[in-house]
């Protein structure tokens, strides 16, 4: 079968490659790979960035993907061949002694693993996933859409876990890629008014597209107001809420600038160094300072419902590449040229023109 795999723990050394199809073991199933997303993190270990350290020097990447059962291995009853399903992404096996399983936030243990990291993953023809991390997608969604649940999920939790967003609450969201145009959508969908805040490397994809689904938008840079001034234009009180998705040190650095006495802040973004914050100033606001990370099985179930209802439009957001193309695919995602990269694993999507 093909898979885009990485051979080096070096800069871009992921290539299109034959390899076996995997036989599924004891508890595993082995899917066809229906359509398989580019996350941020595929990207940060295809550019060998650091923190990444951790990912296999040879591993098959991807783990936000859809695909069919085609065969189950050993002690399988409840997967049968032709059910579709996706795959939770950062996967702790249950353990009633693990305190953080027991709470259900199995994505905080520090036996979590990330499939397409730390195991082969879905940016390949077949897969074979323990049952385990499997969810069925329902029958009312399609598995090219179904493909986004992951980084859907990653948005709802951060927007109905930690971050007190409901119906009228005013929200900013900062960093319009995709996690932060899902947030944005998340909170919308809630009833939530959304300011959806980026630089002018943002402008020309993603804040084009997000005034195209109808967000109000910033551009925030060198010579340009700061955020927040174009906040207050919006929201002469400050926001309830602030959601960092972008990364920026700066940007969550000043965001108590920005949101109302007794808001909330909540890092969704991973930093590439560590962040210097005048705590004080938080304090004399009392705006809660958070972060939310990663997701777990009630927020993959409460994306399927946020995809049933029509709130995401796969087409305004996603660019569908064929699996030879992964590397085309990784290269316009670094350089901004796509809000969302998913590649077509089935073999049966069109060409690229």
């Amino acid at each position: 079968m093909k898979a885009f795999r990485r051979f080096e723990r070096s800069e871009r050394a992921a290539r299109l490659a034959e390899v076996p199809i995997p036989v599924p073991g004891r508890g595993e199933v082995l899917l066809k790979v229906s359509h398989c997303g580019i996350c941020g993190s595929d990207l940060h270990a295809w550019l060998n960035h650091k923190g990444y350290e951790s990912v296999l020097p040879e591993v098959t990447f991807g783990h936000e993907l859809s695909g069919i059962v085609t065969e189950v291995g050993q002690g399988i009853s409840a997967w049968s061949c032709g059910d579709q399903a996706v795959m939770i992404a950062l996967q702790t096996k249950y353990d009633a002694e693990d305190p953080y399983c027991r709470k259900g936030l199995p994505q905080l243990s520090e036996r979590r693993r990330v499939q397409g990291l730390h195991l082969d993953g879905g940016m390949a023809e077949f897969v074979c996933v323990d049952q385990e991390f499997l969810i069925p997608v329902p029958e009312d969604i399609s598995l090219p859409l179904a493909s986004l649940t992951e980084p859907l999920s990653v948005a709802e939790h951060c927007i109905g876990n930690r971050s007190d967003i409901t119906s009228g609450t005013k929200v900013v969201v900062s960093g319009p890629g995709i996690i932060g145009m899902l947030c944005a959508l998340s909170a919308k969908h809630r009833g939530a008014e959304v300011l959806l805040v980026g630089t002018e490397r943002d402008e020309a994809v993603r804040l084009r597209a997000a005034r195209k689904i109808g967000f109000q938008t910033a551009t925030v840079g060198a010579g340009l107001p700061p955020l927040s001034e174009n906040v207050l234009e919006h929201f002469p009180l400050g926001a309830d809420a602030l959601v960092e998705a972008s990364g920026a040190a700066s940007a969550l650095a000043d965001s108590w600038k920005s949101v109302r006495p007794n808001g909330v802040v909540t890092a969704v973004a991973l930093y590439s160094r560590p962040i210097e914050l005048d705590l004080t100033q938080f304090l004399r606001k009392q705006i809660d300072l958070r972060t939310s990370y990663a997701s777990s099985k009630p927020d993959y179930l409460n994306a399927f419902e946020m995809l049933r209802n029509g709130a995401v439009d796969f087409d305004s957001l996603v660019r569908v590449y064929p699996l030879k193309d992964a590397e085309q695919g990784f290269a316009d995602s670094e350089q901004l040229k796509v809000m969302k990269a998913v590649l077509d694993c089935s073999g049966e999507g069109p060409e690229l023109p």
